[in-house]
């Protein structure tokens, strides 16, 4: 099985909505973490970057990944323009 590991920064767009977007994003956690091709799916909050969050994601393939954003939760969750992609970095792992 091929794994496709990616990180990608993201920062809410309306630091008002900035409580929304935390629970909103806890959500998506809980659900994507559900998905069947999903391997890791965790958020993180910058605790020097106010309203900035990291993303650690694993996933069966690139189409793991695609498969993701085609979910209702993911779609929901974009639709709601909570947050934006500063950057994103694709991954591989070292080998032992």
């Amino acid at each position: 099985m091929e794994v496709y590991n990616l990180t990608a920064r993201i920062r809410v767009t309306d630091p008002q909505r900035r409580a929304l977007a935390r629970k909103e994003m806890a959500q998506l956690q809980r659900l994507t973490r559900q998905e069947a091709k999903c391997l890791m799916f965790s958020i993180f909050e910058d605790q020097k970057r106010e309203g900035e969050f990291l993303l650690w994601e694993s996933w069966e393939g690139k189409a793991g990944l695609d498969a993701h954003f085609a979910q209702a939760h993911t779609q929901r969750y974009l639709a709601l323009n909570l947050t934006e992609v500063v950057e994103f970095t694709e991954l591989n792992a070292l080998e032992a």
